[in-house]
Order: structure tokens, then sequence, then C-alpha cells
């Protein structure tokens, strides 16, 4: 007999190597604001707080966070990718004792009028009404941007927490792009003997020409493990690399330090 075949709905085709994730639990919040509110204002207060606990300040974790909220991290607080989901979690990583939090503080991203604290949904269906902010992140070793949404907490008289928090790791202290007013001129004017264009001098950089050493970055999980043959290979081929100096940034990339 034949047996019909069953339809099984995408979002449930297994990719090898993935995995099904747990589902959220969308926050209980006060289904009508009783007041107007102050989208800018909230932000502030929220973010002060914020500050304050990654300072050392004595701040409640509690009054910043929800019971159940996530904060997805690219790069900001370790070398790597994370997401810290649930109070106790997220604490251990903000308060961090002597080695501290690699955070320095976060900021309402002034930007542009889009970019404002404004009220918004925080679900996909539009039924949970919160606050979203974009925000300007510091940490010990460059800048980034990130995204806070805000919810009141019923539970806390109605008092602004985070539920989801996200940040990103965009540039590198003294590795800025070049962009904006950081962007290279295309002559130095004046009695300059011998002086070259953007031209030329982007042509010195690519050769390597002078005293200029070139950079190797090498990628991957085993990075560590297959340095040594790597950086064997472009020391043979450029001739001037510093051996020495390439472990060690891999190593501390990796953790090691």
């Amino acid at each position: 007999m034949a047996t019909a075949a069953v339809e099984i709905p995408p979002s449930n085709h297994g990719i090898p190597g993935s995995h099904m994730l747990a589902h959220v639990d969308l926050p209980e919040i006060i289904p009508n604001f009783s007041n107007p509110i102050d989208p800018q204002g909230v932000a502030i207060s929220w973010l002060q707080l914020f500050n304050d606990l990654i300072n050392g300040h004595e701040v409640k974790i509690e009054d910043i966070f929800l019971d159940e909220s996530y904060w997805r991290d690219f790069l900001c607080s370790t070398w790597n990718f994370h997401t810290y989901h649930g109070l106790p979690k997220i604490f251990s990583v903000l308060s961090r004792g002597d080695r501290k939090c690699r955070l320095k503080s976060l900021s309402i991203d002034s930007s542009s009028d889009i970019k404002k604290p404004s009220i918004c949904p925080i679900d996909f269906n539009g039924t949970i009404q919160g606050l979203q902010a974009f925000l300007t992140v510091e940490t010990d070793v460059g800048s980034g941007r990130g995204l806070v949404k805000l919810v009141q907490d019923p539970k806390a008289g109605g008092k602004w927490k985070a539920f989801i928090l996200f940040t990103t790791l965009q540039e590198l202290k003294g590795y800025e792009e070049s962009v904006h007013t950081r962007r290279p001129t295309g002559v130095n004017h004046g009695a300059n003997p011998g002086r070259l264009n953007w031209q030329e001098r982007r042509n010195v950089e690519a050769n390597c020409e002078g005293s200029l050493e070139p950079t190797v970055l090498i990628i991957g999980q085993y990075a560590q493990q297959s340095s040594t043959t790597e950086l064997t290979g472009c020391r043979r081929w450029a001739g001037r690399i510093d051996y020495r100096s390439s472990i060690e940034a891999i190593r501390c990339c990796n953790g090691d330090h």
C-alpha cells in the first residue's frame, strides 16, 4: 500500500552543522503607556545606569536588564562572538573583577535623525511596544555601534529595562579607516622637492618600499597550530616579516594572554 508523502515545513529542514534554537519568552509588558513617553530621556537614563555599572558603581543588574534578556556581542567584550542570555551571565561579563569589562561606555548615536530613540514594536508581529535606541560603543581597544530595545517591566512598577542589547566593534584605536577627515589628501602643496602625489604614495605602500613592513593576518580556528608553517612560507616570500611578533599577536587574539 502506497504511503503519502509528508510535507515538512522549510523551518524544520535540517542542515548539517545546524541546530534548532530555543524559543524566546517575550517579556510581559504594560499594555498601554499611562503617561507620555520621552524616548530620549528614557534612553539617557538607561545608559547612565549601564555606564555606572561597567565603571564599578553600585548598580543592580536587575535595574538594567529583564530576567529574560539577551546581549549579542561582536568583539566588544572579548575577541569572539557571543550571545549572553540571562542576568547571571550578563552580569558576569560586565563585572569581571580585576580584569574589568572591555566596554568603556555606551552613548546615543546622534549621527542622523532616523537613529534617535523612538517607540516601536520589539517583536515580529508588532504586538509588543517598546523603545529602540541606536548606540555608539567605546571599548579599551576601539569603537563601534550598537542597538538596545527597552520595555517597561510591570514587575518593577513600569521601570524601563533592556530586553535585547547588540554591540559590535568596527574600528581599532590607532588603525581607524581612512575616511572623511582622515582621508589622505591628493598632494602636499608648497616647495617640497621630491614630493609624491596620492597615487605614488599608494604605490609605495603597496610595494612595501623603503622601511615599510608587510602585515600578515592569519584567520581561522587553527591559525595558531598552523602559524609556524604559514608564517615561514610568508617570511620566505616577503623576507621582512617579524616572525615572533606575529606569533604573539596570534596568541593574544586566541585568548592565550
